[in-house]
């Protein structure tokens, strides 16, 4: 059977074990993820590989799901004249709770988790090799820890897992620690077996087509070093980010017949691109800004000037990033600056300024995976209190993470130190859970 027609098969059986919704107004009812109905266990090994081929496919659809609110809610991505008014009304903070900006992350994460649910139970019941139990255990894990992550950035309270008889919602501090369990569960399955033993996994699923997919080991450290420093758990976050090869790629995938949501939304529909300011703000000479978009083919000169991808969404089959290596640099400079090691945080923050760039002749030398600032160092005179570190920390996030859906919780948890405000705090709880869910209490 060719690649396309396990993608296809895969796609199935998962529209099967999920619960069906659209993109807009879908309902949340959803079955308990802890409980998959004896229906809905897959009996075929051959089936469940390629089901957790689609599984990758069902997070990679979704990507622009989790991250258009907090790119729009902030100084990164600006709407078109054409845009649609739900997403005009996240740049201007007033969505209605109703609405599929508001409702989507939170039905696309839950189904999300209940496909990666029936895979994790699935798995145990028929004869696959250790690597690949493992393998689809902890990558089940991986996406449902990164899919409800990025809805403890959007919303107050979340339930920790989804509950046909209504889960109550809990403070997004305790979702996150669920998160982080999650990702602590798959590293404790991944360090069991060797790279020779998960490589039929990572060669029949992880990279099913030409070109990187998702680095299994790397992903799962960076989304703990993510979501460690996000809970105040410093010496974890610089743990887990130091034990991420930075040197490794880890992407999404969309090979024909499928396409990137993001260049769909860039560049397909026209609804929205990089705003004038990500350009305006930036300091002189620094490189990223037109990495990540081309300040020519915008509304020059309309109130609401945005201009379009120029990598990972600037082609229908561009992959785009599950993390991007230099996060875990910056997640290094917080944690040690929030530990009171100013020094050790400033050489991360001009490791990553100066990326790229000649130290003799000041050249710059371009990557085509990577943004490269290609900017001199900072003096120790520029970051020697902890507000300039802060406030360059968050600088440098805004021009490395562009587009990763991080900005919103960035802005929040570094107030203090910028004059920049979100348009709104946090995503309303969607009405359509509020109808459905008596536990809800809205």
């Amino acid at each position: 059977m060719s690649q396309l027609n396990f993608r296809r098969l895969a796609r199935r059986t998962l529209a099967l074990a999920a619960v069906a919704g659209t993109a807009a107004g879908c309902s949340l009812d959803l079955v308990n993820p802890n409980a998959p109905q004896e229906g809905e266990v897959l009996r075929d090994p051959e089936l469940i590989l390629n089901t957790a081929v689609g599984l990758q496919s069902q997070y990679a659809d979704n990507i622009l799901i989790f991250i258009r609110a907090p790119e729009l809610a902030t100084d990164q991505w600006g709407t078109r004249q054409i845009a649609l008014q739900a997403d005009q009304s996240l740049v201007r903070g007033d969505p209605d709770a109703t609405f599929g900006v508001v409702s989507d992350p939170f039905a696309a994460a839950y189904r999300i988790a209940r496909s990666a649910r029936v895979l994790q139970v699935s798995a145990p019941l028929v004869n696959l090799s250790r690597g690949n139990q493992v393998g689809i255990s902890a990558l089940s894990k991986l996406l449902t820890a990164s899919a409800i992550g990025y809805l403890t950035t959007q919303y107050e309270q979340l339930p920790a897992s989804y509950d046909s008889l209504g889960a109550r919602p809990l403070p997004r501090d305790q979702v996150r620690d669920t998160v982080i369990a999650l990702l602590e569960s798959a590293r404790a399955e991944l360090v069991t077996v060797s790279d020779a033993e998960l490589a039929p996994f990572t060669a029949r699923v992880l990279t099913p087509t030409a070109g990187a997919g998702i680095d299994l080991r790397n992903s799962v450290d960076a989304m703990l070093a993510r979501y460690y420093l996000f809970d105040g758990r410093y010496a974890e976050a610089l743990a887990a980010a130091g034990r991420v090869n930075r040197g490794s790629l880890s992407l999404l995938q969309y090979p024909s017949p499928g396409q990137n949501p993001v260049w769909q939304y860039f560049l397909s529909l026209n609804y929205v691109g990089a705003r004038k300011e990500f350009f305006t703000d930036a300091q002189a000479g620094d490189a990223r800004p037109t990495f990540w978009a081309t300040r020519t083919g915008g509304n020059t000169g309309l109130p609401d000037s945005v201009f379009p991808m120029r990598v990972y969404g600037a082609n229908r089959n561009d992959p785009y990033p599950f993390y991007l290596p230099d996060e875990m640099r910056l997640i290094q400079a917080e944690a040690y600056a929030r530990q009171g090691n100013l020094a050790e945080a400033r050489r991360l923050i001009n490791e990553v300024r100066t990326e790229g760039r000649d130290a003799t002749s000041g050249a710059c030398t371009p990557s085509a995976t990577e943004p490269r600032g290609c900017l001199p160092p900072l003096p120790e005179d520029a970051l020697d209190t902890p507000a300039e570190v802060f406030a360059q920390i968050l600088y440098e996030r805004r021009y490395e993470l562009f587009g990763q859906g991080l900005r919103w919780e960035d802005l929040r948890r570094l107030s203090q130190f910028t004059t920049e405000r979100p348009s709104m705090q946090f995503l309303p709880y969607p009405q359509a859970e509020c109808d459905r869910n008596p536990n809800a209490g809205c």
